[in-house]
């Protein structure tokens, strides 16, 4: 059994991630400097592994669930 998809601190981290790729994407840079956006994608990357080693429960759910081969 595994926890739910928004007790997740990865989940919670790629949302904001996307989020502000996605903002990004409408001209809003926020304060972040131009010449460190290459850095964002690194930065995320390394983020997402290191949420994965600390992570101890996979994500339950019926599309997780059928991905592990159970329904």
């Amino acid at each position: 059994m595994g926890k739910k998809w928004f007790t997740s601190k990865t989940m919670w981290f790629n949302l904001v991630a996307l989020a502000v790729a996605v903002l990004g994407q409408f001209g809003y840079s926020g304060e972040l400097p131009a010449e460190w956006a290459i850095y964002v994608p690194v930065i995320v990357a390394v983020v997402n592994m290191l949420l994965r080693l600390v992570s101890s429960e996979p994500i339950d759910g019926p599309v997780a669930g059928a991905l592990r081969g159970r329904r």
